[in-house]
């Protein structure tokens, strides 16, 4: 059904006013001569005479100006006048670098000094290079518009709201957006990589003063909820808090920093099953020395580069509460690191994308890698964020099997226990 113009509706509103008044003004003529004499403009220009007196009422009318009205509005191509927006060179000089710190970082999630230096790892990317008549937008314009898709969530990370505040079209937000997340993905590997051998060995260190020497990580599970349902195999998306989600393994150092990332699986499984289905699990011994391994929660399965805590009926002895809390003392570094990465890029907290396709969920992989690549870029840099999105504790489904007693990763984990309880107990007692 075809859209009435406000300016078509005004006109056929006064011209409904104009008909009604004549009839009313006909209505009175006919009922003048049995009314009572009323003093009126009509009949103080014409004394004597009722008939005059309405002519005069008719010319002096309102009706009059309703006419002037009509022909106002029927010369006049717009009703309102036109009110240019700011341009795309206006916004990004005056809107975005004449703000001060903190909106600048509140806008795009990180310092003046954080944008300049992302925009300078970027700009040479041959995805900025133009290719056609229509002149891509600046480079420093699109990086602020990815920025603050990133770091927008609920009906702020709509598309339209993005276009009106950034002057551009719609179709134009979602082009940027995928532009720089392709430049950001491409140099990602520089900045999200798992430690060499000497970074390694720099970690365990710090970590053996807390009583795990040869630990060299932490890792945990977290989801990444999606908007609405997938429309391809939706179901299996369905996790355990009763949402669509993607489940992630995130890695991190004793500065967490993010050193590896597996996305893209559903949010209903578990975390054991996610785990067992990255390299670092698979290829071990590319990953990790023999005396290596990474801190876990209970959900994850005891081995010799995977440390976990105790979980029950284990977890009634004494020293293996004491082992599980130390464990947990350390390890809350990654659960930092997880609500400082969804604090700073907020969309992960409730992917508004696209999801009925293959290439679709390829997207929200790679929008969440380069979320953690700019996690990393950042903390480099010294660019913090303080406010974490909290995550209320649960316990994780597991497929986790129990292991024998008298295998190799059981007596690691007494050797580490051992160790780690001796070394507290001593500084405890001093």
């Amino acid at each position: 059904m075809p859209k009435t113009s406000r300016r078509r509706l005004k006109l056929k509103n006064l011209s409904k006013e104009h008909n009604e008044a004549k009839s009313e003004l006909l209505y009175s003529w006919v009922q003048m001569i049995s009314m009572p004499y009323i003093p009126t403009f009509g009949n103080i220009l014409s004394r004597g005479s009722r008939v005059k007196a309405l002519m005069f009422e008719w010319v002096f009318s309102e009706d009059d100006n309703i006419v002037d009205e009509y022909n106002r509005v029927l010369t006049t191509r717009y009703l309102n006048g036109h009110f240019r927006g700011p341009s795309k060179d206006e916004y990004s000089i005056n809107s975005l670098f004449q703000a001060n710190d903190a909106d600048f970082k509140q806008s795009v999630r990180t310092s003046k000094t954080g944008f300049a230096f992302i925009y300078e790892l970027i700009k040479k990317d041959k995805i900025f290079e133009n290719k056609s008549y229509c002149n891509q937008l600046d480079l420093c314009h699109q990086l602020a518009i990815t920025l603050e898709r990133l770091g927008s969530n609920g009906n702020g990370a709509s598309v339209g709201r993005f276009a009106r505040n950034f002057s551009v079209s719609h179709g134009m937000i979602i082009k940027v957006t995928r532009r720089v997340i392709h430049a950001l993905y491409s140099i990602g590997p520089q900045y999200l990589k798992w430690p060499n051998q000497e970074a390694r060995r720099r970690i365990s260190l710090v970590l053996a003063k807390e009583g795990f020497p040869g630990c060299v990580g932490f890792i945990d599970g977290t989801s990444f909820p999606l908007y609405q349902k997938p429309g391809q195999d939706g179901e299996v998306f369905f996790d355990r808090k009763k949402r669509y989600s993607l489940n992630a393994q995130i890695v991190c150092d004793a500065n967490k920093r993010i050193t590896a990332i597996l996305t893209g699986w559903p949010g209903s499984c578990a975390d054991s099953s996610v785990y067992q289905r990255m390299e670092l699990f698979n290829n071990a011994n590319d990953f990790f020395r023999k005396d290596e391994y990474l801190l876990a929660d209970s959900a994850y399965p005891l081995g010799q580069h995977c440390i976990p805590c105790y979980k029950a009926p284990a977890t009634q002895d004494a020293n293996n509460q004491r082992f599980n809390f130390w464990i947990s003392h350390s390890r809350v570094r990654v659960e930092h690191c997880i609500g400082i990465l969804k604090g700073r890029w907020a969309s992960l907290a409730g992917l508004r994308l696209l999801f009925y396709k293959s290439a679709h969920l390829e997207h929200m992989v790679q929008w969440i890698y380069v979320c953690a690549v700019l996690h990393n870029i950042l903390a480099n840099l010294g660019d913090s964020w303080d406010d974490l999105l909290e995550e209320p504790d649960d316990l994780s489904i597991t497929n986790a099997q129990n292991v024998p007693a008298g295998s190799v990763a059981q007596q690691l984990r007494n050797n580490i226990q051992s160790y780690c309880l001796n070394l507290h107990a001593a500084l405890e007692n001093h």
